[in-house]
């Protein structure tokens, strides 16, 4: 018995509104690491905002979120933020563990959470890595600690649960970027 051949365009339509149904389904949120402005200076403390942009999904709003940090980062003091109870504990192996606990109903799906962090920044310049989870309603939880890599056969780029990583600049790097004057935006304020 012969299959039906199904026409190639219809192939394509299919493959296409699947690859848009993938691409329009609401992603979990991403943990964001914003220095506001300011570098992260080696061996100096400064302030950072962890964002998490939204809840997981919407049928799956936020309860809790972690932040975890390695043994290089000198120091946390999370800010307080209105609504969640804020704890810090020095781990065993070296690094911090911040942990906010939502104290009212449970945030929302479109909400956006900022919380400050007064970091010790590492003493040595590199990239440094924060692993963040995020705990949901329904028993959902998502870790966001993928580290970007290029895309491949096996794994696409940006990884779907990145992690948010800081670049930390020495002195001198610092010194030089500040020193550097800050271009002049451009923007057409003429109505056509």
């Amino acid at each position: 018995m012969r299959r039906p051949l199904i026409p190639m365009a219809a192939c394509g339509a299919l493959a296409a509104a699947a690859v848009l149904g993938w691409f329009a389904s609401p992603a979990a949120a991403h943990a964001i690491i914003d220095l506001d402005g300011v570098s992260a200076v080696a061996g100096t403390t400064s302030q950072m905002t962890l964002e998490v942009q939204h809840g997981c999904l919407p049928a799956e709003a936020t309860l809790r979120v972690d932040a975890f940090v390695g043994r290089p980062w000198r120091g946390v003091e999370p800010g307080a933020v209105p609504g969640w109870q804020t704890t810090v504990e020095r781990l065993p192996q070296g690094g911090w563990h911040i942990a906010w606990t939502n104290l009212g109903p449970p945030i929302p799906f479109g909400t956006a959470i900022f919380f400050p962090i007064e970091v010790a920044w590492p003493s040595k310049a590199g990239t440094y890595a924060m692993r963040v989870t995020q705990q949901c309603t329904n028993g959902a939880s998502y870790d966001w600690n993928q580290q970007y890599f290029p895309a491949t056969a096996d794994s696409p780029s940006p990884p779907l649960t990145p992690r948010p990583e800081v670049k930390v600049v020495s002195r001198a790097e610092a010194s030089t970027a500040n020193a550097q004057p800050a271009r002049p935006v451009h923007m057409n304020t003429h109505s056509h």
